[in-house]
């Protein structure tokens, strides 16, 4: 049962199934759910519900994902016959963002559309006083293509979760996280060297955790 459970991931909001490299070599049943477009206005429950019925195996499985996909995982379970979800460089709650991103409620109230047009402003009017760096991340957002980083950010800040289906939580965190820092959460595991990435620069450390996370759902007796 151990090598046959489908395991569902889904990538981080500007990532795709790349992000998921050495965990598709080392697990044969793994699938990374490509995202979709998410509809006008829609909320991030109704989302994992829409991706939720993309993705169902019609059997028992293990869904989870890194980043903004372990969040969007967690509104899946609703969905699916999930025997756990896995968190990988995640959280369980919006009360475990960090500060910055939680006193941007005001910009993400405004919408992905506006959100757009804020930074395209931002952009315009922080060119010679703000880093250049931060001018270029406005720049990016402002963009077209970054339609779905943009409803991602404003879907993450207004996250509100449902109460859920006991469902086990997995959660393995990197203790250089600068992104989702570790202080704010409460991991089962610590990586000391790892950071936002650990699907890929601590690999090993990732796959083990999920082969004890496999064997740990499928030891108990299904319904």
């Amino acid at each position: 049962m151990s090598q046959e459970i489908p395991i569902i991931m889904l990538s981080g909001m500007a990532a795709d199934e790349r992000l998921f490299a050495p965990q598709l070599a080392r697990f044969p049943t793994m699938r990374v759910q490509p995202w979709i477009e998410p509809l006008p206005g829609e909320s991030l429950r109704g989302y994992a519900a829409r991706l939720a019925h993309l993705a169902d195996p019609g059997q028992p499985c293990l869904v989870g994902g890194a980043s903004f996909g372990g969040i969007v995982a967690l509104e899946m379970v609703s969905h699916l016959r999930a025997l756990g979800c896995v968190l990988i460089g995640s959280i369980r709650s919006p009360t475990e963002l960090p500060w910055k991103w939680r006193t941007a409620w005001p910009l993400a109230c405004l919408g992905p559309d506006r959100l757009g047009m804020v930074a395209r402003v931002g952009a315009w009017l922080g060119n010679g006083l703000l880093s250049g760096g931060t001018v270029r991340r406005l720049r990016r957002l402002s963009q077209p293509e970054a339609a779905f980083i943009r409803w991602a950010m404003c879907a993450m800040i207004r996250w509100r979760p449902r109460a859920h289906k006991q469902v086990p939580v997995f959660q393995i965190h990197g203790a250089g996280d600068r992104t989702l820092p570790v202080s704010f959460t409460r991991p089962d595991v610590i990586v000391p060297s790892g950071g936002h990435a650990l699907t890929l620069f601590s690999a090993e450390v990732v796959n083990a955790y999920l082969a004890d996370v496999i064997r740990q759902v499928t030891a108990k007796p299904q319904i």
